[in-house]
């Protein structure tokens, strides 16, 4: 027993709530948000010791980048050294928490980290501050990347807006616990990366359609390990199509249960080769915006399918004979690929709903967006789902534009991808954040 387990046993006079187990008080705070721990923490040095694990459970770093101020020079060059300080400043706060001996214990606490860098104004007009905010970038990289191999437990690491060059995949590759990684807006730089593939059970790859950015193949089959991987997340609109290409010539994924994914209509063969490779397949998502594709052969068996969230007319390939009890329509479709895609309404509602009911099992949850609230609409629903438990409409609206923040936000909302390591999930704050 430490020193510490003594003296909490040991003090007859403490407060009932000093007396609880551990375990009791570890579980309590699992209710709390990021800032209340911080209260708790500072309560009592025994309220300190059952909480830090969730306080250090999870760090967020912030790298800054340059304001880009196209019509002054001079503003933009300071804008640019107040970015260096800043970048000094988290350095140093990160170099002081791995440096201290005292904080070893804390380091093997931290299991998911986020590295992003703030997104910049960019300006056409000034090469020179292209230039500086592309040094910028790589510097804040370099100075605090290195530090995420302190953590020897760590299980997600999340990237935004980063360029992984070699030296990134060589610490990634020696984190010994990883199995999540999520990459935001990253750039791929060519031959850049690792050979040995990695050992991940969840990767998210999200990113918007500004460009240039592109993957090359041998990197998707470092990502993407047969062996391991179970959950997958593909919603960039720039490289999906590669990654699939690539997915749809490795070997079988049996133990990929969860798919969410962007797909355009030149991705659509790539797509339904891959489906044929994940027999353990439950969860099945095709994000908003893909292509209306449909299969041109009949689908693999997907017998352990529970769930379908997409188009309507692909769910009439997906649902009939399959153990799905869950769906989730989104009835705008994109009609056309392209710089201005269009859009349009399916209608045919009861149609659909019938396919709906010819699933294996009775259907317990309906989700439908764009709905058009029709009497017939609405009778189909009870006539051919009379077992629903929960049903979601969401009524007819104008499409929305389509910007980076709501590709991350929709990725974040739909993936699953956070891991539950203690207890209850906490709400996302960050640990320590430099702006």
């Amino acid at each position: 027993m430490s020193n510490f387990d003594t003296e909490h046993s040991n003090l007859e006079n403490n407060p009932p709530i000093l007396k609880l187990p551990f375990e009791i008080l570890e579980y309590c705070w699992g209710y709390l948000r990021r800032q209340d721990l911080f209260q708790v923490s500072r309560v009592s040095r025994l309220f300190w010791y059952t909480s830090r694990s969730r306080i250090f459970q999870s760090l967020t770093i912030t790298l800054p980048s340059t304001d880009m101020l196209p019509f002054s020079q001079n503003l933009i060059r300071l804008s640019t050294n107040k970015a260096l300080k800043t970048l000094e400043h988290a350095a140093t706060r990160i170099t002081s928490f791995y440096s201290d001996p005292s904080a070893g214990e804390l380091w093997d606490m931290v299991q998911d980290w986020t590295i992003a860098t703030a997104p910049a104004i960019r300006s056409n007009i000034f090469l020179f501050v292209r230039s500086q905010e592309k040094n910028l970038a790589t510097r804040s990289v370099d100075d605090i990347f290195p530090f995420v191999s302190c953590s020897r437990n760590l299980r997600s690491l999340e990237l935004v807006r980063m360029n992984l060059g070699r030296q990134q995949w060589v610490i990634i590759e020696s984190l010994p616990v990883l199995e999540a990684l999520r990459l935001i807006s990253c750039l791929f730089p060519p031959s850049s990366h690792l050979v040995r593939p990695l050992k991940l059970k969840e990767l998210a790859i999200a990113g918007d359609s500004f460009g240039p950015r592109s993957i090359e193949e041998p990197l998707v089959s470092v990502l993407c390990n047969p062996a391991y991987l179970e959950k997958l997340t593909l919603i960039d609109f720039l490289i999906t199509h590669t990654i699939l290409a690539a997915l749809s010539s490795m070997a079988p994924f049996p133990h990929l249960t969860y798919l969410s994914i962007f797909i355009t209509s030149p991705s659509g063969d790539h797509f339904f080769r891959f489906l044929a490779a994940t027999p353990a397949l439950a969860t099945l998502r095709i994000f908003p915006w893909s292509a209306n594709i449909t299969p041109p052969h009949p689908l693999p068996a997907l017998s352990s399918l529970r769930s379908y969230d997409g188009y309507p007319n692909l769910l009439s390939y997906i649902v009939p004979g399959r153990p799905v009890d869950c769906v989730c329509l989104v009835l705008m479709m994109v009609t056309t690929d392209g710089d201005q895609p269009d859009y349009a309404i399916h209608t045919e509602l009861v149609s659909t709903v019938r396919d709906i009911s010819l699933s294996a099992i009775p259907v317990r949850k309906l989700a439908i967006e764009y709905f058009l609230p029709t009497l017939d609409n609405l009778a189909a629903i009870a006539k051919h789902l009379p077992d629903l438990h929960y049903l979601a409409l969401g009524l007819i609206s104008g499409p929305p534009p389509l910007t980076p923040e709501d590709i991350i936000a929709l990725s974040e909302s739909s993936s699953e991808f956070s891991l539950d390591h203690v207890g209850e999930p906490l709400d996302t704050v960050d640990t320590i954040q430099v702006r």
